[in-house]
């Protein structure tokens, strides 16, 4: 009777070491502090590169953003790319965006008269969706005014195409002219 009661007493003995549950996965979100576009004109093979810098991340310093001037009738090939240059050496943090290509889309929509003056189209897919990270751009006619630029995280089958679903990594206006 003894030997069953402490049998009895051990076995009802909780590990606080174990969770009760399996913990979710958090996607901590990657502090983006640069981003450059990199442009190919596809006639010419010329480059040129934009950035936008934000060193001392939200809410700090306002952002330092390069304008990009394209020349009209002209195609280019624009590949994007993310950094973390908030520590001692840069992170590339584009590596983690095309490993994890099916929770990521970069919107890159421009305003206003540039509608119609600029042609964007998305070249890369994670095999369903587009991403963005690379893509095609037509400069069709003379004009100028706003891009807006969204790198959108759209973890757990919410991506489906559209900027729509996911929480906004980071989001940039650019002033673009074309001439």
């Amino acid at each position: 009777m003894i030997l069953a009661s402490i049998i009895s007493l051990g076995s009802c003995k909780k590990d606080d070491d174990q969770p009760e549950f399996p913990q979710p996965v958090v996607n901590e979100p990657e502090e983006i502090t640069t981003v450059e576009l990199h442009f190919t004109n596809e006639a010419t093979s010329a480059e040129f590169h934009v950035s936008w810098s934000d060193p001392d991340g939200p809410g700090g310093n306002a952002p330092i953003i390069d304008d990009i001037a394209l020349d009209s009738g002209t195609t280019y090939s624009v590949s994007v790319r993310f950094l973390d240059e908030s520590g001692a050496t840069a992170e590339d943090i584009t590596a983690e965006i095309m490993e994890e290509d099916d929770e990521h889309i970069i919107c890159i929509e421009p305003e206003g008269d540039l509608t119609s003056a600029l042609e964007i189209n998305r070249t890369d897919s994670d095999g369903t969706f587009e991403v963005g990270l690379m893509s095609s751009w037509n400069a069709l006619a003379i004009s100028s005014g706003d891009l807006h630029l969204i790198l959108k995280h759209q973890p757990d089958g919410q991506k489906d195409g559209t900027c729509a679903p996911g929480d906004t990594d980071v989001e940039i206006h650019y002033n673009v002219t074309i001439n």
